[in-house]
């Protein structure tokens, strides 16, 4: 017998409260950030710190909503589309990681 379901409601519950500050952190930063334009908003991305705060928020947003997805897929579709739809869900949590970590380390990090 797997213990796949274990291991999923735990990563996914880690992934909530790994969020939760980060969530935190992120409403504060835009808070302060209010009515101010592009540059304060691209200087603020650019510090390492908050770079990678956010690339992390955006990271862990994105898997621990392709776990949420996948579960109401699995719960739902019993049909050849589930597969389908599984698949579309890892490509989208993916690309989407793949989108941020490549956006904060251009603006972070390369320039």
């Amino acid at each position: 017998m797997s213990k796949k379901g274990t291991t999923t409601f735990i990563i996914q519950r880690a992934s909530a409260v790994l969020l939760m500050p980060l969530a935190a952190w992120l409403m504060f930063s835009l808070i302060v950030y209010v009515g101010a334009g592009y540059e304060a908003a691209r200087g603020w991305i650019a510090n390492w710190v908050n770079g990678l705060l956010f690339g992390a928020f955006i990271i862990i947003g994105a898997w621990h909503a392709r776990i949420g997805m996948a579960e109401i897929i699995t719960d739902y579709i019993h049909s050849w589309l589930k597969d389908i739809l599984l698949f579309v869900n890892w490509l989208v949590a993916l690309c989407a990681i793949v989108a941020v970590a490549w956006s904060v380390y251009n603006i972070s990090f390369a320039g």
